[in-house]
């Protein structure tokens, strides 16, 4: 689907997962390296969220928790998920932006170590999983890409290739 007209369908709470396929870099080397280490075709995820007509993705990535516009980040997989999206999980997800990311925590993860939430340091799966919890959503199992887009399938999320 392309993103016009994916737009209009995307909601703050949704989910939002990366695939990645490139081998020409050490950015990319590392990236596969996720895909493989977790079997997955699934490299990233992130959570939509919807100000004033504009869509953003909030994510964990190696700079930290970050606010990004989801138009720059094309291709990506929507799922929409029923969040419930309350004042309350928005400021709580947004008083994350800013706090550590930790690739050794995503490595963890991996392995089924990861003690999830037990610090403010913050690998993707492990953000968008709490996020969408405070949101209602409980999407069990290890904060790892493929097992949070796997469960949110799991719960009735359909999802669409946004090109």
């Amino acid at each position: 689907m392309n993103y016009q007209a994916a737009r209009r369908k995307i909601r703050s709470g949704d989910l939002l997962a990366w695939s990645h396929r490139g081998w020409g870099s050490w950015y990319d080397l590392k990236v596969q390296a996720v895909r493989v280490w977790t079997r997955s075709e699934y490299c990233h995820v992130g959570i939509a969220w919807r100000v004033a007509d504009r869509l953003f993705a909030l994510e964990a990535v190696l700079t930290g928790v970050r606010i990004f516009p989801l138009s720059r980040m094309r291709p990506f997989y929507h799922l929409p998920l029923p969040a419930r999206w309350t004042p309350e999980v928005e400021a709580w997800a947004l008083e994350q932006v800013g706090e550590p990311y930790s690739q050794w925590q995503a490595m963890l993860a991996g392995v089924g170590l990861l003690k999830p939430g037990a610090d403010s340091i913050w690998q993707c799966a492990e953000y968008a999983q709490a996020v969408l919890r405070a949101a209602g959503i409980d999407l069990v199992g290890d904060p790892t890409p493929s097992n949070i887009v796997n469960e949110a399938k799991r719960a009735g999320a359909l999802e669409t290739l946004v090109e």
